[in-house]
């Protein structure tokens, strides 16, 4: 009998104890309602890609219709000049191209020349001459009483060849002089064309990066010759940053540039061109250029680099 009281007790002394914890939590929920919310600090909100490093210049040189017999004017490394020869043709079109404008252009201006030089004396003796010599026969003509015939024939002679004289002793009009110079200008222009088609030549200073060919060969027409680039200033590339996130980003928004070579230490850039079209076929995916405000020495073309553009927190 005694130890079912102690039971008693026990169990009613626990069910008290549970009575009170759940009082005193329904009391802390009550309490917690009545308390403001805490509002948290806007989260810092981010954009990243991954991104290749990129020359701001270079180009990749080839001959437009083809060539041959090719001649390497430069190794791969070597430094260039703004108009240096870097692939010289001995193409046969090439070659024929260039004597027949250097042919034109002596024509072109021997008629410039003729044109402000004239009349010579020379030929004014030769047509002074012509118009007496028309002149006596017309009389010889006339004095022989010939028929109607040859004496027409004589006065048309002699107006002939005092119409040429009269032309030379006229003065050229600027209208021809003008035409003349037009000439002997698209005769420069064609002769410099047709020596720039025998020879790739730097389009700017910078390096010479690749070459695909080999001295002799002949290519097809707008086959890769070489490649060059000014390896003194890069940029950044994104290669992988989507749709959703490209729409958040604008011209002239900062990042941060991580390079996987230099993983010590970070670099700031900034966007200078957002792609209108999207890039790649499997995905879709915009390319982002990118500025660097520094220019390490360490970087290299198509070194990988991860690239994050702070947002602005939104309320």
């Amino acid at each position: 009998m005694i130890n079912k009281q102690k039971d008693f007790y026990s169990s009613l002394f626990t069910l008290l104890c549970l009575l009170g914890i759940l009082s005193a939590c329904t009391v802390s929920a009550t309490s917690s309602d009545r308390t403001p919310t805490t509002e948290f600090p806007d989260l810092i909100q981010e954009v990243s890609a991954s991104a290749e490093v990129i020359p701001i210049r270079w180009v990749t040189l080839a001959y437009l219709s083809g060539s041959d017999e090719l001649i390497l004017e430069v190794n791969e490394g070597d430094q260039v000049i703004e108009g240096d020869v870097l692939v010289q043709s001995n193409d046969q079109r090439f070659v024929s191209a260039i004597y027949q404008a250097e042919a034109a252009l002596a024509r072109a201006q021997n008629s410039y020349n003729h044109l402000l030089n004239f009349p010579t004396e020379a030929a004014l003796s030769s047509a002074r001459s012509a118009v007496k010599n028309a002149e006596a026969n017309l009389e010889r003509q006339q004095e022989l009483e010939a028929n109607e015939t040859v004496i027409e024939a004589a006065q048309s002679d002699l107006e002939a060849a005092q119409a040429a004289l009269e032309e030379l002793l006229s003065e050229p009009t600027q209208l021809e002089i003008t035409a003349a110079e037009n000439d002997t200008k698209a005769a420069i222009w064609a002769l410099r064309q047709a020596k720039q088609a025998s020879a790739l030549r730097a389009p700017f200073s910078g390096t010479v990066v690749e070459i695909f060919v080999n001295p002799g060969e002949s290519i097809g027409a707008l086959q890769p010759v070489l490649t060059m680039a000014d390896l003194t200033e890069f940029q950044a590339i994104t290669t992988n940053l989507g749709e959703v996130d490209v729409a958040r980003l604008e011209v002239g928004q900062t990042a941060n540039i991580f390079f996987d070579a230099l993983s010590e230490k970070t670099f700031q850039g900034k966007i200078e061109k957002i792609a209108q079209r999207s890039s790649g076929t499997s995905s879709v995916y915009y390319e982002v250029t990118l500025s660097l405000d520094e220019q390490p020495e360490e970087i290299r073309w198509g070194m990988t680099a991860f690239v994050v553009f702070p947002l602005q927190s939104e309320n």
